[in-house]
C-alpha cells in the first residue's frame, strides 16, 4: 500500500449530511503519486460511484482495487493527466472535485532532432511527454506544440533559435527541467559566391548560398557603420543587396535572425580611384595641380602632405572627371604623397610624390655678422619669402633688397646665433639649415662684489677676447686691461665708476649691453664694533634686536638690491614723513668706550634724516641730522657725545626720516668706533 503523505482536501464537496444518501468526496490522494501507483478517494456513500473520470482516462467500477461507502482505491492509469476529478454516480448527480489532481511525472527524453533550420519543426521522443509544458530555446520558450502524445512532441522552432542545448519543462506536482545531452544544431546562412566580385558603391551585390532567408542584416567592411537590413530580393538561395556608399574592400558579415554572425571567406572588392601621374611634378602653393588616372570621379577629398590639415574637398575642385582631376594646391601643403578619399571613405595613397617649390638658402655672408649689419642671403626662389625670423624672435619683413636669388636684410639688434625661419608669401613657414653666425661677448659673473674703486675687477664670460673696451655706469670707459683672454678680463676700477650694468664695446665697434652689474663699494670701514654687517649683531649677551619702529611700510634686513659691502643691506621704506627704524641693544652699555656711531646710507632721492637714542633712564636725546644722497652711499659719522648723557647706557637707537614721504633708503655697515 502506498502511504499517504497528505490528502488533497475538497473542502466538503457536498453540503449534505453523511446519512442523507448523497455521494460526498472529502479528500483524495496522495498528492504526487506516480502513474501505476495507488490513489484513494475518501468520502460518504462512495459505493454509489460507477466510475471515476481522471483527466485523460476513466477508471470503471470494475477496475477499482477496493470500493466501500467511505473508500475507493484504484491504480492511476498511464493516460491520466493533471486536472479535476469527476465521480460518476448511478442515479444521482456527478461529483466534481474542487481541487486538481496532479502526479509526480518522471519524464524521459529518448531523442531530439539533431539539426534543424530555425522556423522548421523539431521532434522530441520519450515517455510521459504529454506532461511537457514548454521547451526553452536560447531566447524563446515554445508552449504551443504542433502535436503532443505521451511518446512524442512536435513543435515549430523559433526563427531566433541558435545552436545549443534545449531545456524541456515538465509538469506535475514537482515540475521538472530536463536539459538535452547534446546541442541541437540550428543551421546558419552559408555563402557560396559573391557577384560581381568587383563593383562600385551603390551597385547591387548578389550573394548566392544556402539558408539566406535567415539573414536579417549584411554588414560590409567599411568606414564607419556600413550595413544593410533592407534587401532588393531575398530567398533561401539568393540575396541581393545594394552596396553602401561607405563600404570598402573586405569580407561580409551575415547576421542571422538569431543574432548569430557568419563571416564570409570571400572578399568583396570595390572600385577605387588610381593615379598615374601628377603634373607639374614641382609646383608652387596656390597653383593648379592636374591628377591623371582612373575612377577619379569617385574622389570626394584630397589630403596633401602638409603642415596641419592640408585638404581640398570635392566642392572646391577646379574640375573632375573619371580620368582627370584639377585641384589648387593649399598654402600649407608640403612635399610628399597625396591621400585620395573615395566617396565610400576608403583612402588611396599615391605612389607619386608632389614637390612644392620653396625658397632655399645656399650661403649667408658675412659670417660672422653683427647686429645692425646687412646680411646677404643667397639661394633660389627667394622672391617667395615674405618675412625672416632670426633666433631671438625678431621677424623682419622689410628688406634692403630682394630678388629670386638674393635677399639683403639688416640683422636685428637682438638677433642671436642660429638658424633662420623663412615665411613665404603663402604664409608657409620653413626652418632652414642656414646658420647666422653672430658672435658677441657675454658676461657670466663679476668678482668681487662689491669692488672698491682702484682695485681689480675680474669679468668672467665667453668670447671676451672680442672686447675692445668696458664702459661702467657713469660713462667711464676702460680700454686698458691687466689681463684678457676668451673667458676673462681683469681691469682696474676707475675712480669715477658707479654701481650699475656694464657695457662691452667689441673690436667691430658694436655695443653690447649686458645684464651683469659692477657693484662699486668702499674699502672696509673703520668700525671696531658692528651693529649690522649683513645681519644684526647676535653674540650671546651682546645682541641687537629689530623693534617695530613707526611710519614705515618696509623694514628688510636681508635686502640684496643695493649693497655697499658684503651681500646684504637694510632697506627701509618710510611711509610717514617722521617714521623711524627702531633698534634695541640687549647690552645697555654697548656704546661704552666708543666715540662715534658710523654707517653708510644711500637714498633713492636726496633727503634729510636724523639719528637719536633713548638712554636707560628713558630720556630721548636730541636728533643728529644728516643728508642722504640719491643713488650714492654716503658715510655718516655721529659723535656719541652729541647724543647727550649715555653714561648709564641706552635702550633704543632710532634712524629717523625728516619730511620726505615716501622715502626709500639703504643702510649698510652700521657700527661703532
Amino acid at each position: 500500500m502506498v502511504p499517504f503523505g497528505f490528502l488533497t482536501s475538497c473542502d466538503n464537496d457536498e453540503d449534505g449530511l453523511p446519512n442523507n444518501g448523497q455521494v460526498m468526496l472529502l479528500s483524495f490522494g496522495p498528492t504526487g503519486a506516480k502513474h501505476g501507483e495507488e490513489i484513494r478517494f475518501i468520502g460518504y456513500n462512495l459505493d454509489k460511484v460507477e466510475s471515476i473520470e481522471l483527466p485523460g482516462a476513466t477508471v470503471a467500477k470494475a477496475s477499482f482495487i477496493e470500493q466501500t461507502s467511505e473508500l475507493i482505491r484504484l491504480t492511476v492509469p498511464e493516460e491520466a493527466t493533471e486536472g479535476y476529478v469527476t465521480l460518476k454516480v448511478n442515479g444521482g448527480d456527478d461529483v466534481v472535485s474542487k481541487t486538481q489532481l496532479s502526479f509526480d511525472v518522471p519524464i524521459t527524453v529518448a531523442s531530439v532532432t539533431s539539426t534543424v533550420k530555425p522556423g522548421n519543426e523539431l521532434t522530441i521522443t520519450g515517455t510521459k511527454l504529454n506532461w511537457v509544458e514548454g521547451v526553452v530555446f536560447d531566447q524563446d520558450t515554445v508552449r504551443q506544440f504542433v502535436s503532443q502524445t505521451p511518446t512524442q512532441v512536435v513543435l515549430q522552432t523559433p526563427v531566433t533559435a541558435k545552436t545549443g542545448k534545449l531545456i524541456i519543462m515538465g509538469g506535475g506536482t514537482e515540475p521538472s527541467f530536463i536539459e538535452t545531452e547534446e546541442d541541437v544544431v540550428f543551421t546558419l546562412p552559408a555563402v557560396a559566391s559573391l557577384s560581381p566580385n568587383t563593383l562600385n558603391n551603390g551597385e547591387d551585390l548578389t550573394i548566392v548560398g544556402t539558408d539566406l532567408d535567415l539573414v536579417k542584416e549584411v554588414v560590409f567592411t567599411g568606414v564607419g557603420e556600413a550595413k544593410v537590413s533592407s534587401f532588393v530580393t531575398k530567398s533561401a538561395t539568393e540575396l541581393v543587396a545594394k552596396v553602401p556608399a561607405n563600404a570598402t574592400k573586405g569580407t561580409l558579415t551575415l547576421v542571422a535572425i538569431s543574432g548569430v554572425e557568419v563571416t564570409t571567406t570571400q572578399e568583396l572588392t570595390l572600385v577605387l580611384p588610381a593615379v598615374t601621374s601628377l603634373t607639374p611634378g614641382a609646383i608652387k602653393h596656390g597653383e593648379n595641380l592636374t591628377i591623371t588616372g582612373t575612377n577619379l570621379d569617385l574622389i570626394k577629398e584630397i589630403n596633401f602632405t602638409g603642415v596641419g590639415t592640408a585638404k581640398v574637398v570635392k566642392d572646391n575642385f577646379v574640375s573632375q572627371s573619371a580620368t582627370s582631376l584639377v585641384v589648387t594646391v593649399p598654402n600649407n601643403a608640403s612635399k610628399g604623397t597625396l591621400k585620395l578619399v573615395a566617396n565610400s571613405g576608403a583612402e588611396v595613397t599615391t605612389i607619386q610624390e608632389l614637390t612644392i617649390v620653396l625658397p632655399v638658402i645656399t650661403t649667408l655672408s658675412p659670417a660672422p655678422v653683427n647686429p645692425g649689419q646687412d646680411l646677404t642671403i643667397n639661394g633660389t626662389n627667394l622672391d617667395l619669402v615674405e618675412s625672416i625670423e632670426f633666433q631671438g624672435g625678431t621677424v623682419v619683413s622689410t628688406f634692403e633688397s630682394k630678388t629670386q636669388t638674393r635677399i639683403v636684410v639688416k640683422v636685428p639688434m637682438n638677433a642671436k646665433k642660429g638658424v633662420l625661419k623663412l615665411t613665404t608669401t603663402s604664409n608657409y613657414a620653413i626652418t632652414t639649415d642656414a646658420q647666422v653666425i653672430i658672435i658677441l661677448p657675454a658676461i657670466t659673473s663679476v668678482t668681487p662684489e662689491p669692488v672698491v674703486v682702484g682695485n681689480y675687477l675680474t669679468i668672467n664670460g665667453t668670447d671676451l677676447n672680442l672686447v675692445r673696451s668696458v664702459i661702467f655706469t657713469g660713462d667711464v670707459t676702460v680700454s686698458t686691461f691687466t689681463a684678457q683672454n676668451e673667458n676673462q678680463i681683469v681691469l682696474m676700477v676707475p675712480a669715477t665708476a658707479k654701481t650699475g650694468v656694464l657695457k662691452l664695446i667689441t673690436t667691430s665697434n658694436f655695443e653690447v649691453t649686458t645684464d651683469k652689474r659692477a657693484q662699486i663699494g668702499s674699502a672696509a670701514p673703520n668700525i671696531s664694533y658692528y651693529i649690522y654687517n649683513d645681519a644684526l649683531r647676535s653674540e650671546d649677551g651682546d645682541e641687537w634686536q629689530q623693534w617695530g619702529g613707526w611710519g614705515t611700510s618696509t623694514q628688510d634686513l636681508v635686502n640684496t638690491e643695493q649693497v655697499n659691502r658684503g651681500s646684504k643691506a637694510i632697506k627701509v621704506v618710510y611711509s610717514d614723513a617722521y617714521g623711524a627704524l627702531q633698534l634695541h641693544p640687549n647690552n645697555a652699555n654697548a656704546l661704552a668706550g666708543y666715540t662715534h656711531i658710523l654707517f653708510y646710507i644711500r637714498g633713492t632721492v636726496d633727503s634729510q634724516m636724523g639719528i637719536q637714542v633713548k638712554n636707560s633712564a628713558g630720556t630721548a636725546s636730541s636728533d643728529f641730522a644728516f643728508d642722504v644722497k640719491k643713488d650714492e652711499y654716503k658715510l655718516i659719522e655721529v659723535p656719541i657725545s652729541s647724543l647727550g648723557d649715555v653714561s648709564g647706557g641706552i635702550s633704543e637707537l632710532y634712524i629717523k626720516n625728516y619730511d620726505t614721504a615716501p622715502n626709500t633708503v639703504y643702510i649698510d655697515d652700521l657700527g661703532l668706533r
